[in-house]
């Protein structure tokens, strides 16, 4: 007896080097389009998480100072126990309770809470009046370490970027803080 003969009826499927490789080089142009405003999002993700924590830091030291019928201080800081003598708010900050009036943390002065630095590449500077810190007193208002009022506004940008998105946190003489979306001409 004869074997039979086995006929294939299916043509097998798959794909050809030539289409593979169009394919590769379709997702490469579509993924090079894509990537820079994947790290435009990145970035504007970056600068509303630092106002917002600069924001609710703030917030915290107000509300504290009202709830404790004390002086509370934000600080620019050196380290997790001690406040930064330079300005730079990206180098993190620390929310104290200022017993002695004088806007920087003591022994014996009790730490409300502490913020890490900013991401590298990321700079956070105050104009004169809150470039170091910003103090309020038990009504809620900000008062410099001399009584005056403290108003001043603290910009959020990426440093060397030019012509990109920022943030700029206004606070006013009541205490009151802002933020407002900018474009800067060059981060400093």
């Amino acid at each position: 007896m004869k074997p039979k003969k086995l006929e294939v009826t299916k043509k097998l499927r798959g794909f050809t080097l030539v289409e593979l490789m169009t394919v590769v080089a379709i997702l490469a142009v579509i993924l090079s389009l894509a990537f820079p405003s994947m790290a435009r999002l990145l970035e504007g993700t970056r600068l509303r998480t630092l106002s917002n924590d600069w924001l609710d830091h703030l917030r915290l030291t107000r509300s504290e100072a009202i709830r404790r019928g004390q002086r509370v201080v934000m600080c620019a800081a050196a380290s997790d126990s001690a406040c930064s003598a330079g300005s730079g708010w990206h180098q993190g900050w620390l929310v104290f309770e200022d017993t002695n009036n004088n806007a920087w943390l003591d022994g014996g002065e009790a730490v409300v809470r502490y913020r890490q630095s900013a991401p590298t590449g990321w700079s956070m500077t105050g104009n004169t009046p809150v470039a170091r810190y910003v103090s309020y007193d038990p009504l809620g208002a900000t008062r410099m370490i001399n009584g005056a009022f403290q108003a001043g506004t603290v910009t959020i940008c990426r440093v060397g970027a030019t012509g990109a998105e920022a943030r700029r946190i206004a606070v006013n003489s009541v205490g009151r803080p802002r933020s407002q979306a900018v474009i800067l001409l060059s981060c400093p």
